[in-house]
């Protein structure tokens, strides 16, 4: 099977022509906003050392035009800047969901599940935290920090060594930013682990909700639930503690950065080494400095999510998605199926399941499949329906490999029959119609032939009534598991595959299957597994799958007994 690479699509979200532009436009407000805010301190500056002691009121007064000018520029090229980022990161998160979906819902069936639904949940939900990333923020501190040393450059222009005052508490502030980065990046991998353990286990208990109250299971589960909830508790307290402890000595070293400038400034004010206007500018350019710092050490601290954020957005991108070589004017489907020398296993370290299987069949050859537990009767359907890709051998259906035809194309090839059919959040009508894929002439007619339209009649809403496929619905499962039939028969599939979907039925479902599988028998090819005697009696041959290889006879060691007379037949 054709399978397309996702080692680019990670990139690809960044080196769009948008993206670019909106950086581009990022970089330049931040240059243009750092150097704007160096009018205060010059302000500052000149105002105590020239204009107060030589009384030039016409001088204050330009200054102050031209700050409050500064100033003013400065507060809308942030408001432009915080629109940039808000948009990128909209353009960001839609543009990484979408792509992500694609690569869930385009990959290999025996991949995505290598992890569990839960651990894919938690995977989506990091495309939000990365946000804030990708939206600019991170270009933003990146460009703002430079300044840093233009602001301490500045401080010993004007004031000499008192610049080592803030340059020490700098150097002090990033030791402790690594100390509390790497003691939070522990922290939050052991709450990403738990979070995933949580998801998994709210699927698993939603699932299966109706058995766990039925066999009153409810005690256990919710013991397993204070045992998750205790581990998750522990490990945000953990991650909020350190978050605080890093906001709190971001607050604490800007407070002790203005008191030490304050302390030693003012002591060489009183020395005559610099003027009370240098100290105001110092003090203001002090502050310039932590902002960037504060910052650094909030994006520091996050980064440590960010690193498993990444990571975890970078498994569902690297799912590899299937290529299909669908052919161009595609016939009708004539129902022919070929198994050559197939083989399967679940992974590269268990035996074979299956074993170079060999078959052939076509329009009006009915086959039963029968075989212990584990014997993999459903794993080959799922073979043939393309949800599994073969270990070796091959699947052709109408002379051409399976692996070549895209979904949409072999419904109208093959038509699975499960034992519960899925039925989604909708109407009634939008079940049948696969909410407008599938033409609704066609499931309308499917609906009147399995007698789900007389059903339907009685109910005050008609085909217009919601389903949810909870206990709540309006209909009964029987007629559930009849609309998810009609549902494939709507496609016409040359070839069904049943595997157990009598199960679910009641009785007056029952004989109505019973006799479309009887009607449909001549003129499609049908593959049958059921526990049920009469509709496994529906077949003209029947096959047993012993050992990963397919027998014509039950073998002699086995429980299963043959119900059907082998007849020959030509494939």
């Amino acid at each position: 099977m054709p399978l397309r690479s996702a080692s680019n699509d990670w990139k690809g979200l960044f080196l769009n022509r948008e993206f670019k532009i909106n950086a581009v436009h990022l970089i330049f407000a931040s240059l243009i906003i750092n150097l704007l805010a160096l009018a205060m301190p010059v302000m500052m500056l000149q105002t105590y050392d020239r204009v107060l002691p030589n009384h030039g009121v016409g001088t204050l007064t330009l200054l102050f035009l031209g700050v409050v000018t500064a100033i003013s520029l400065e507060i809308l090229l942030r408001i432009a800047r915080s629109y940039l980022t808000a948009w990128s990161g909209a353009v960001f998160e839609h543009t990484t969901s979408c792509r992500a979906m694609e690569h869930i819902l385009g990959s290999q069936l025996q991949q995505f599940e290598q992890q569990g639904s839960g651990a894919y949940l938690q995977k989506m939900a990091a495309i939000s935290r990365l946000r804030s990333f990708y939206s600019g923020q991170t270009m933003l501190t990146i460009v703002d920090f430079p300044f840093i040393f233009v602001f301490l450059f500045l401080i010993w222009y004007i004031a000499g060594n008192l610049v080592y005052v803030p340059l020490s508490l700098f150097l002090l502030f990033c030791i402790l930013a690594l100390f509390i980065g790497t003691r939070l990046r522990k922290e939050v991998q052991e709450q990403d682990f738990s979070n995933k353990i949580r998801y998994n286990y709210f699927i698993e208990t939603l699932a299966g909700i109706h058995t766990l109250k039925g066999v009153g299971l409810e005690k256990f589960f919710l013991r397993r639930n204070d045992r998750l909830q205790t581990r998750i508790s522990q490990a945000h307290y953990r991650v909020a503690i350190t978050n605080t402890i890093a906001i709190n000595c971001s607050t604490l070293f800007s407070q002790v950065m203005t008191v030490a400038i304050v302390s030693f400034g003012a002591f060489k004010v009183i020395q005559g080494d610099m003027g009370s206007g240098g100290l105001a500018a110092c003090i203001l350019l002090s502050g310039r400095i932590m902002q960037p710092v504060q910052r650094s050490l909030s994006l520091w601290t996050r980064f440590q999510t960010f690193f498993i954020d990444r990571r975890e957005m970078a498994d569902i991108l690297s799912l590899s998605m299937v290529d299909y070589d669908q052919p161009s004017g595609a016939r009708k489907p004539q129902g022919r199926i070929s198994l050559r020398n197939l083989s399967f296993r679940y992974n590269q370290d268990s035996p074979l399941l299956l074993k170079g299987l060999n078959l052939s069949l076509q329009a009006g050859d009915s086959v039963a499949i029968s075989g212990g537990s584990g014997s993999g009767k459903t794993t080959l359907l799922h073979l043939l329906t393309g949800l599994l890709a073969p270990t070796e051998g091959s699947i052709s259906i109408d002379d051409a490999p399976l692996s070549h035809l895209s979904p949409s194309l072999l419904s109208s090839h093959i038509g699975y029959l499960p034992e519960k059919g899925a039925i989604f959040n909708g109407t009634i009508r939008e079940n049948l119609t696969f909410f407008g894929h599938t033409n609704e002439e066609d499931a309308m007619n499917a609906a009147a032939f399995l007698r789900i339209d007389q059903a339907v009649a009685l109910l005050p809403e008609g085909y217009e009534t919601l389903l949810s496929d909870s206990v709540n619905d309006p209909i009964p499962p029987g007629l559930k598991q009849r609309i998810a039939i009609a549902r494939v028969l709507a496609n016409k599939p040359r070839v069904i595959l049943f595997d157990n979907a009598d199960r679910g039925l009641d009785k007056k479902g029952y004989n109505i299957i019973f006799s479309v599988l009887g009607r449909l028998k001549p003129r499609t090819v049908l593959l049958i597994v059921s526990d049920d005697r009469n509709i496994l009696r529906l077949a003209d041959r029947e096959y047993f799958l012993h050992q990963g290889t397919l027998l014509e006879s039950a073998p002699a060691d086995s429980k299963i007994h043959s119900i059907l007379p082998f007849r020959e037949f030509s494939a």
